[in-house]
């Protein structure tokens, strides 16, 4: 575990992401540098695990071969053995898939948490335009209202680069960061303002997820276990300015490592 006064008071685990977010039933995923892999990782880790899993999204994705598709209003049927991504429609211009709205998702948790044998949902709720960076309109994201643990995911690549505008998906929404480096000071004032400290998701545990893959090498030499260390003191520092009531999640985790593998490693801030 780690202090929220002193700073990390433990070695760091490490694993999975279904390790990372505590291997809950419902996971959520925002953010951007990345939802999809996780997604897709996550789910063959349940389904390896020989759990019954359906991945779906709030928004709209590619098309994903990675998974069996189910295109229904309806979710898939609870005897549906193989993992499946879960769409209602295909978008005419870009073909992507559509996901079902929050309330056909929700609905469709309210059923599912309830039923046996158990299902596992990794969700999307988020859309990023492929950027390494996401800013949140008024409407985003969509967190089903059932979700246990939720991901913000960010492209650790960015760490110790000037952040540009083209690679922010929403840059209008955070001018205040564009044009700086990235580092832990601007990380946290990213971090204040994001979804995880937004009052109506703090009953969620929440998981900030630094990605990158192991064999980019620019992204690999970017950031190091020091940095993320930096992150968590910078945090020593900040606390003491909020009022822990209106501001703090009820669990928050620091990640980094590659979504793909189980090269994860991760602390707990509180």
């Amino acid at each position: 575990m780690v202090s929220s006064l002193t700073g990390p008071t433990s070695d760091w685990a490490s694993g999975g992401l279904w390790d990372m977010t505590e291997r809950v039933q419902v996971i959520t995923f925002i953010g951007a540098g990345g939802k999809t892999t996780c997604l897709r990782s996550i789910t063959q880790e349940i389904e390896s695990a020989g759990q019954l899993v359906i991945a779906t999204t709030t928004t709209k994705v590619f098309p994903e071969k990675h998974f069996k598709a189910w295109r229904n209003l309806l979710p898939p049927l609870q005897d549906q053995e193989n993992a499946c991504f879960w769409y209602a429609k295909v978008e005419d211009e870009s073909g992507k898939w559509v996901g079902p709205s929050i309330k056909m998702v929700n609905d469709a948790l309210a059923r599912d948490l309830l039923s046996i044998p158990k299902r596992f949902w990794v969700i999307e709720g988020d859309g990023a335009r492929e950027r390494k960076l996401k800013c949140w309109g008024p409407h985003e994201p969509q967190i089903p209202m059932f979700t246990k643990c939720a991901v913000l995911v960010v492209d650790r690549g960015l760490w110790g680069e000037i952040l540009q505008e083209t690679q922010v998906h929403r840059p209008e929404r955070c001018q205040g960061l564009l044009g700086q480096v990235w580092n832990a000071e601007n990380a946290w004032s990213y971090f204040l303002k994001s979804p995880v400290f937004a009052p109506r998701y703090g009953h969620l545990s929440w998981v900030i997820l630094l990605n990158s893959p192991d064999e980019c090498a620019e992204n690999k030499e970017s950031m190091s276990p020091k940095d993320l260390q930096e992150l968590c003191h910078r945090w020593v520092g900040i606390r003491q300015d909020l009022d822990e009531q209106n501001h703090r999640p009820k669990h928050l985790r620091l990640a980094a490592g590659d979504a793909k593998g189980e090269k994860l490693q991760w602390f707990d801030l509180w």
